[in-house]
């Protein structure tokens, strides 16, 4: 219900600033339109009028005749009249064009912050949820604990262990959020992928040695434009990725192609396809991950390294068994 009433909120929040900024636009457009309609009225006006403007009265009065400065007159009020309501038109039409487009451009100068908001909304309540869930894990635990009187001091220490373990798990989860906020503009370099896959191959030998997966390393000498440090991160959280997933005794590989891409491959259950296009969003899991660890910050994670790079990042199902996780260049 809080998510449906913050949603709500930001509509209403939006409604209101689009009906300003459409205010505005449109105040904008009829003063400029205004402006040049009195202009226009005017010169018009006086043409209108330019031919008694410069010629003597009594030549006016007594070789024209007052029948023929009449009629000229009449016509010339009569043709005032008619500037005046085509400009009267003219304006109602620009006023109408002007709140269907301003409405158009209001809600188009408003999509980014509406969808930046509404993703800090989102993410706000996905780790506040997050960080609930061990709390209250915890908490229930000592709770039982406290009110067991036949407790021993085993059962503590055991529980203390517990506390221990959830927060860590706290602990990995706000240095994983440290490091998404604190992803910024990186300088880009002409570095060699090789000593990159070997200290990402390194950083998660030990990992991979307890669920006995070996990780094969095919990717050949080339360079790439890119920041060592965040593509090195992004080839640990794939690594990392592909061993959580992958049954003990398998193989991860890794592939390269100069120009092209680095990719991870793994011998796991693969991506459903539903989950595909949500998996590089923060804190999203898709069901059959719900009961493994992580937070779902990894690839979320990977892709803002990747966009900050100008790179793209990609997943795909392998035609056997598992999945490919990989950075485009």
């Amino acid at each position: 219900m809080s998510k449906v009433g913050d949603k709500l909120r930001t509509m209403k929040l939006f409604d209101r600033a689009t009906v300003k900024l459409m205010a505005a636009y449109t105040g904008i457009l009829m003063l400029i339109s205004i402006g040049f309609s009195v202009i226009i009225g005017s010169v018009v006006m006086g043409e209108i009028h330019r031919p008694f403007e410069h010629v003597p009265q009594a030549f006016v009065e007594h070789r024209l005749g007052d029948d023929f400065v009449e009629v000229y007159r009449t016509r010339a009020d009569s043709a005032e009249g008619r500037v005046v309501v085509a400009l009267v038109m003219i304006n109602m039409a620009v006023l109408a064009f002007g709140l269907v487009s301003s409405y158009f451009l209001a809600r188009w100068t408003l999509r980014p912050i509406e969808q930046a908001m509404a993703d800090e909304s989102r993410f706000v309540s996905d780790a506040s949820h997050e960080l609930r869930t061990p709390l209250a894990s915890m908490q229930m635990e000592n709770e039982v604990l406290l009110r067991d009187k036949e407790a021993t001091k085993a059962d503590y220490k055991e529980q203390v262990k517990s506390n221990l373990e959830e927060v860590g798990k706290l602990r990995d989860m706000a240095n994983a959020l440290l490091k998404l906020n604190r992803v910024e503009s990186l300088e880009l370099t002409s570095i060699n992928v090789v000593p990159i896959v070997g200290e990402a191959v390194d950083r998660i030998a030990k990992a991979a040695e307890t669920k006995n997966i070996a990780v094969e390393n095919k990717v050949g000498s080339f360079e790439v434009r890119a920041n060592e440090d965040a593509l090195t991160e992004i080839l640990v959280v794939y690594l990392d990725n592909a061993i959580k997933y992958s049954p003990e005794g398998s193989t991860v590989t890794i592939s390269g192609k100069s120009g092209r891409y680095l990719s991870v491959s793994d011998e796991g259950p693969g991506v459903n396809k539903a989950d595909m296009p949500r998996l590089f969003e923060r804190f999203y899991r898709s069901d059959e991950s719900r009961h493994s660890e992580g937070f779902g910050l990894g690839l979320s994670l990977a892709k803002r390294l990747a966009d900050q790079m100008d790179m793209k990042v990609s997943v795909k199902n392998n035609k056997e068994k598992g999945a490919t996780f990989a950075i485009n260049f």
